[in-house]
């Protein structure tokens, strides 16, 4: 999981790998199932997220 941000970040920013290192250790990767919720109606965000695999609406 953390080689399709690793791979973003390098596309987008010069980074190095000690600084991507860091990067990857902040996130915890997540899987949903089909028709599962990220975040429900009237929950608070308190995180971001990065889809590595299919699509999220």
């Amino acid at each position: 999981m953390y080689e399709v941000l690793a791979k973003y970040i390098r596309n987008k920013t010069n980074v190095t790998d000690a600084e991507l290192d860091l990067i990857c250790k902040a996130f915890t990767p997540k899987k949903l199932r089909k028709k599962q919720y990220l975040l429900q109606e009237g929950d608070v965000a308190k995180y971001g997220a990065f889809v590595c695999k299919g699509f999220l609406r």
